[in-house]
């Protein structure tokens, strides 16, 4: 009897155990484990700056990228990392790694930067020299035991010599204007690759490339290496400062146009300012002249039919503006990203201008204001006066759910611009904030853009396109020179600081006057903007 129940309790106690392992099983089935792999383990620089983007590929919730080296940065976004690499001015070949960290699982990327002008891709080989000529080193990451070298031709104005881990080529300078040209081959483990090698000649005109939005390092300073441009400056951003954006200069092959600029936003990731310039008259000659016509046509840039200044260029998304100042002897082209309307806006009706019965008037002041928001039952959120107890501008929060709030701005005795003589406590300007934008713009990135609709709208009651700065955008009207510059933006003591189109409303008898660059810059100096005092 007791051997029988022995013999249960054994079976009891091995069924038990097999629940319990096939209840492990499970548990372990169910549990993932950790994995993280990388798009490249092994990523390599030239001496100049440059930036690769790496992806990243987990299911791990949170992952972090560190390198030891500080000439290394690394900006995570998303599944992405954008890895930057300061100029190598050692004269060696340098290397580190990067940590892709996802607690369970790590992955590690090599990152090598040599000394030389450029690394080569054998597979799909070029190589630019710079037009002013020189030694140009050129790494090709493999042992020169490796490979073999072949020239067919030697021309006079080329030597290239074959180092241990890559070329050397000593060119002479390009004077004439069409481009030198010749081509080496590679063999490789049985394979021949070709390697084409390009010397442009003296370029007369000089146009920046489409950084990209967002601004990619790397196909910037690829373009301009690529035909022979050299990096002269580099501005850094400071953002401990609240400066954060960052600055490319670089000396081009031509006579001309000899620096190209390129500034971006390392905040948002956007071009700010792109431009190359002549301070010489031939400059200025030169863009009047037929053969810049065919150099900007066979570019893809068209020319546009109202603005004889403005040229569209829609293979690249890119428009330039030609700045001609004949006072200095100087012309200046300005490039500005395209971007299309994502759809169809609403819009206003009719063109909503204020109240222009109180703007630039001797006879209407502050109490003439008061009593015009008095009668609409607005009410005051905000009023700033200067030392001398003048009144500088008034909030007004309105009833309206759509025109949300008008911000006056008064002419004051004092200060860098006084009053003209009867106007001082007149009205110099106002602002209407609109708590639906896209009423009249839309947002793309950081930017916002003036609507099609709006646009159309502005058109129809006389207003014409004066310039864009990258902030407002500046309407005017010839018939009274009345000004408007429409912006986009967030103010905390504004529609509970959600965004709004602002209208900014004022006369400016010039602002049609002197070049556009001219223009804008008299505008951003006369234009008072809301903001929020601590």
């Amino acid at each position: 009897m007791r051997i029988m129940n022995l013999h249960k309790l054994l079976r009891f106690a091995f069924l038990c155990l097999v629940l319990a392992m096939v209840a492990g099983c499970s548990e372990k089935d169910s549990f993932e484990q950790p994995q993280l792999n990388v798009s490249e383990k092994d990523i390599t620089f030239s001496n100049q700056m440059g930036e690769k983007t790496i992806t990243v590929n987990t299911n791990c919730k949170e992952w972090i990228a560190t390198t030891p080296k500080p000439w290394i940065h690394l900006t995570q976004s998303g599944n992405e990392i954008a890895v930057r690499v300061d100029a190598n001015t050692t004269g060696v070949e340098r290397s580190s790694y990067i940590l892709v960290d996802g607690g369970l699982a790590v992955e590690k990327i090599m990152v090598r930067q040599s000394a030389a002008d450029f690394s080569l891709d054998i597979a799909n080989g070029e190589v630019v020299l710079p037009q002013a000529g020189g030694t140009t080193t050129v790494d090709v990451n493999m042992e020169s035991s490796l490979y073999e070298l072949h020239q067919s031709e030697q021309p006079e104005w080329l030597q290239v010599i074959k180092k241990k881990r890559g070329l050397k080529f000593i060119s002479k300078p390009n004077y004439g204007t069409v481009e030198r040209t010749t081509k080496l081959t590679v063999s490789v483990g049985g394979k021949t690759h070709d390697i084409a090698v390009r010397q442009p000649g003296v370029a007369t005109f000089i146009l920046a490339c489409n950084p990209g939005n967002p601004f990619s390092l790397h196909r910037m300073m690829d373009f301009e290496i690529r035909r022979g441009s050299i990096l002269s400056e580099y501005g850094a951003p400071d953002a401990e400062n609240g400066i954060y954006e960052e600055s490319y200069f670089f000396k081009t092959p031509s006579p001309l146009f000899k620096d190209v600029v390129y500034v971006h936003d390392t905040k948002h990731f956007v071009p700010t300012r792109i431009y190359t310039r002549s301070l010489v008259k031939e400059g200025v000659d030169a863009v009047k002249s037929q053969a810049f016509q065919d150099f900007l046509k066979g570019s893809g840039y068209v020319r546009d039919e109202k603005d004889p200044n403005h040229y569209i260029n829609v293979r690249e998304h890119f428009t330039m503006d030609v700045d001609i100042m004949e006072s200095n002897n100087s012309v200046v082209l300005f490039f500005y990203q395209m971007h299309e309307q994502d759809r169809d806006y609403e819009t206003f009706r009719h063109l909503e201008l204020g109240p222009l019965e109180l703007l630039d008037k001797a006879d209407k002041k502050v109490g003439a204001v008061e009593e015009y928001e008095a009668g609409k039952k607005s009410e005051e959120v905000k009023r700033q006066v200067s030392k001398s107890s003048e009144v500088e501008a008034i909030v007004y929060k309105t009833t309206d759910p759509t025109l949300v709030a008008r911000t006056y701005y008064f002419y004051t005795r004092g200060g860098d611009s006084p009053a003209p003589q009867g106007k001082e406590g007149s009205v110099e300007q106002y602002s209407m904030s609109f708590s639906r934008p896209n009423l009249g713009i839309w947002q793309y990135g950081n930017e916002w853009f003036v609507t099609r609709e709006f646009d159309r709208l502005l058109t129809s009651n006389g207003f014409e396109f004066v310039s864009y700065n990258g902030r407002h955008h500046v309407y005017a009207r010839r018939s009274d020179y009345l000004t408007l510059a429409i912006s986009g933006g967030k103010f905390s003591d504004v529609n509970d600081g959600q965004p709004v189109m602002q209208v900014s409303v004022l006369y400016k008898k010039n602002v049609f006057e002197g070049s556009k660059q001219q223009r804008m810059a008299k505008i951003e100096r006369m234009l008072k903007e809301h903001k929020v005092r601590k």
